[in-house]
């Protein structure tokens, strides 16, 4: 699996150089990436992942599973009509969770094949390869993103549905429609210091969440924290990675007017991109919340990162430098988080 992972980093890389330019061939070769990418995804073997045990597990015990409802009409549906095979499961998961989130980068940006590098460094890995249903959520999040800048909330309401259909934790999608697409850069310049001041404050913000529901699943999250569970033990906010998140987002935010007039989307994307690292910063004592919530807002990496491609003169080297991050990306998850078994 990580050969053909990083034969895929080095074709798109080298395609990202050179991009096709006849606009039929640029969407054969972008779009037939994807279907590499798929297959990839759904023919993986059992334990390769850290996740496909538990979800051979689910799939045949679908009935009982405490599961999303996707899920589980997709095994009943698999498992009644064709040979009750998880890899059919894999690959519907797997068409998608990659192919909305190519769709998404069709529409969001010109950079579509230094997305493709990012996306295949970092979230391919953790989504498609690993979490998939949150994969799919966050690929309806990012088709999102358009119809909150065009203000077309029918659109947004289908898509926040279908990925709240994939993945409770999508619900956090919905407060995005309120961001709007105006510029508010002093307060994305101020929010990250505001999350570390109410990190170091010791603020619980689980008894100020009156929501019903969700302020029963935090406080057991809490509870299982303090009973020392495992998964609910404190995350590091000064790690490598999450620091150099928020080089990149400051970096981005000293460029901004010259990348916005590139992108018309890039103030919406930076809102959510800073949404996400805040979350991290002040959910920090509950991982399992924090951790989710920045996965799905964090997807916004996808376009944002290529954006570094507007901030550096020559071209080249600003390729080099977007490759270098993915290049990064891709050491890290793979051996680092030991995401992925051989």
């Amino acid at each position: 699996m990580i050969s053909f992972l990083i034969i895929f980093f080095i074709l798109f890389s080298l395609i990202a150089f050179i991009p096709p330019k006849d606009i039929y061939y640029k969407i054969v070769v972008f779009f037939g990436f994807g279907v590499l990418l798929v297959f990839t995804a759904a023919l993986r073997e059992i334990g390769v992942d850290r996740d496909s045990v538990l979800y051979e597990e689910m799939f045949y015990n679908y009935d009982v599973s405490m599961v999303e409802p996707s899920f589980q009409l997709l095994s009943q549906f698999i498992q009644k009509y064709l040979e009750s095979d998880i890899t059919y499961l894999f690959f519907l998961y797997a068409i998608f969770g990659v192919f909305t989130k190519l769709f998404a980068i069709k529409d969001l940006t010109k950079l579509w094949f230094l997305s493709l590098v990012i996306y295949l460094s970092n979230f391919y890995i953790i989504q498609e390869l690993t979490t998939i249903r949150a994969g799919v959520a966050s690929g309806f999040l990012m088709l999102c993103l358009k119809p909150i800048y065009d203000r077309d909330w029918k659109r947004f309401l289908l898509f926040a549905g279908i990925a709240i259909f994939f993945h409770y934790s999508a619900l956090v999608i919905l407060p995005l429609w309120f961001l709007g697409n105006n510029p508010r850069k002093h307060w994305l310049l101020v929010s990250i210091p505001i999350g570390y001041l109410i990190y170091f404050s010791g603020i619980n913000l689980v008894g100020v969440l009156p929501i019903p529901g969700i302020q029963e699943k935090l406080e057991m999250y809490k509870r299982l924290q303090e009973l020392g569970d495992e998964k609910a033990n404190a995350i590091n906010v000064f790690n490598l990675v999450f620091l150099a998140r928020i080089v990149i987002f400051y970096f981005l935010l000293w460029k901004y007017d010259l990348i916005a007039s590139n992108n018309k989307y890039f103030p919406l994307l930076m809102k959510i991109y800073c949404l996400g690292l805040v979350v991290f910063l002040i959910f920090s004592t509950l991982p399992v919340v924090a951790f989710r919530v920045n996965e799905l807002y964090s997807i916004t990496e996808i376009i944002l990162i290529p954006l570094l491609f507007y901030g550096f003169t020559p071209r080249v080297f600003s390729k080099l430098i977007i490759e270098f991050i993915g290049l990064c990306f891709l050491f890290i998850v793979l051996f680092y988080n030991k995401l992925i078994a051989s």
